[in-house]
């Protein structure tokens, strides 16, 4: 099966998507960092920040898999220590509403947890998802990462506070699951259908 999406560095051109999508309180609604309108200006300041190699972050833009190449998303890994060996998945927004049904979402994961383990060889990646995001819940277990910690009302949001939870997944464990074939998408698949619908029934 093609992939649906591929990724690139930012580009002067994503910066109105860029724009739209910082401005979209709903899409905000369940990120874990603060959330503030932004204007043209900011918007523009971002797209230039996360462009090209840094030492301790590094951006893509999620985008078409297609001769365009149009930005549909976007993805990132921060908190990058090679002295320690690991990073934190920062953050995923998948927001051309065309891309949601959950194959973006997936290669996303696969081409993070393959830049970090198989490019920079980092022996731990780290993510933290409000308890109540589905999504990324369900994509923890998927990708077979494991929860560490919880922190009770550690962000305000919506007008309520919320629960956070903190993953994990190992470069062992990881390779281990590669190995035996369990990051090819039909497996993947089946998984999701199960863990999504066992999650929603303890929300």
């Amino acid at each position: 099966m093609v992939n649906t999406v591929t990724f690139r560095d930012f580009e002067e051109r994503d910066i109105d998507f860029i724009y739209k999508c910082k401005n979209d309180e709903k899409l905000n609604s369940m990120i874990v960092g603060d959330y503030h309108p932004y204007t043209y200006e900011e918007a523009t300041k971002w797209v230039h920040g996360c462009m090209g190699e840094h030492e301790t972050f590094k951006f893509w833009a999620v985008c078409t898999n297609d001769v365009e190449k149009r930005i549909i998303g976007w993805v990132s890994l921060s908190d990058i220590n090679m002295i320690e060996s690991s990073a934190s998945f920062h953050g995923i927004v998948i927001a051309d509403p065309r891309f949601r049904d959950g194959l973006a979402w997936i290669e996303s994961y696969l081409f993070v947890y393959d830049y970090a383990f198989e490019k920079l060889n980092l022996n731990k990646v780290y993510g933290s998802a409000l308890v109540n995001h589905v999504t990324s819940q369900t994509m923890r277990r998927v990708m077979y990462g494991k929860t560490i910690d919880y922190k009770k009302n550690a962000v305000f949001k919506n007008g309520i506070y919320h629960d956070i939870s903190v993953g994990e997944l190992s470069r062992d464990v990881y390779a281990k699951h590669k190995n035996n074939g369990d990051y090819k998408l039909s497996s993947i698949l089946k998984r999701v259908r199960f863990i999504k619908k066992e999650i929603k029934e303890t929300l």
